[in-house]
């Protein structure tokens, strides 16, 4: 059995080696931007048809008909008209759909790239990102195709329980019911639970994945320099030859993660009082000035600090969330440690003899 206290142990070493041995603030900084960017802070109905808006058209075109001295609207233009609206309507939701498709597909592809930046970053003490961004370009965009398909599947999956989901509330009848009886409620709940058990199973099957892969899959990859698929076949045998550790692994992870998101957001509400207070001071300072501004002057006054103030509150609100990133860095080297522990070949991390930082 692995020796769990061991590795949670040298993780903490190595973590206030990097981050407090010296404390360096624009290291903190750099760092929790590419954490940030690697996914790494993160420590896991009444249906209508639409009919009541065609009621409401309809009482529209009436009452523009029933005004004296107006003539009626031909049947063709006003088809035209509602063609032409419906048009401009799907259009603009095509357009969106097709923005936010884009911008998850550049943030998801960021992501990949930026894992082995933040595993590298880690493992050599450091907080570069042109170099380590550049150097795993191959690896990272593999680990992006499988994230693509992978989140593809997904999707499709939880898609297709969606739409058991809906067939069976339209299959019972209930969507039109005010006021279901307990024996109706009861009919429809044993009708979602296989869908329900279903998209159970899916979504731990797929937080699975997402974890091998990125806790063993992406560091064996970024050591052997191989694609997704012959990285998961890896880790794969791997844990199938330390099934009994890997589960301890995924228990003990998920315990300290709880720890960890009790413990940040209690540091993240103290840290948040402490710099509210002087924004809201320096806000009622400035309420105060106003008095004496003439009215003329207020908007522009408001303008002015308002475009001033933001870019500082911004910067506070990023440093607390720099708040996490001891976290984020112990939870990669746990899991590096982790890794080594299965196989040494894998020992990206000399706890006991630790290098120079890199500047």
């Amino acid at each position: 059995m692995v020796d769990f206290g061991a590795i949670i142990g040298e993780s903490v070493d190595w973590t206030k080696f990097i981050l407090f041995k010296p404390f360096n603030f624009k290291k903190w900084m750099v760092l929790t931007f590419i954490a940030l960017m690697a996914g790494a802070m993160s420590n896991g109905c009444n249906f209508n048809s639409g009919g009541g808006n065609n009621s409401h058209y309809e009482q529209k075109q009436e009452q523009k008909q029933a005004v004296p001295g107006q003539p009626a609207q031909a049947p063709e233009a006003a088809k035209r008209a509602a063609a032409a609206e419906a048009r401009i309507i799907i259009t603009t939701i095509a357009v969106i759909i097709a923005i936010v498709i884009a911008l998850v597909v550049i943030f998801m592809w960021l992501g990949s790239r930026f894992s082995f930046v933040f595993l590298e970053d880690v493992i050599k003490n450091d907080a570069s990102i042109k170099a380590p961004f550049g150097a795993n370009a191959d690896v990272g965009n593999s680990y992006f195709r499988f994230n693509i398909v992978f989140t593809a599947v997904f999707l499709a999956i939880l898609g297709f329980l969606i739409y058991l989901i809906i067939a069976a509330l339209i299959k019972s009848g209930l969507i039109n019911v005010p006021h279901p009886s307990p024996e109706q409620v009861i009919k429809l709940v044993l009708m979602l639970i296989p869908a329900l058990i279903v998209g159970l199973i899916a979504f731990v099957i797929a937080g699975m994945i997402s974890l091998i892969m990125r806790d063993l899959a992406v560091p064996i990859m970024y050591k052997e320099r191989i694609h997704s698929l012959a990285a998961w076949g890896k880790s794969w045998a791997l844990i199938k030859k330390n099934a009994g550790n890997f589960v301890v692994y995924v228990l003990i992870k998920i315990g300290l993660g709880i720890g960890a998101g009790i413990v940040y957001l209690l540091a993240f509400i103290a840290g948040f009082i402490i710099v509210a207070i002087p924004v809201a001071l320096v806000v009622l300072a400035l309420w105060l000035v106003t008095k004496t501004v003439p009215h003329i002057a207020l908007l522009p006054y408001w303008i002015f600090f308002g475009v001033a103030l933001t870019p500082v509150c911004l910067f506070l609100l990023y440093c607390l969330m720099a708040l996490n990133l001891p976290f984020a860095v112990f939870f990669r080297t746990y899991s590096l440690k982790f890794l080594e522990k299965l196989d040494p070949q894998y020992a990206f991390i000399k706890t006991d003899k630790p290098v120079a930082a890199q500047q």
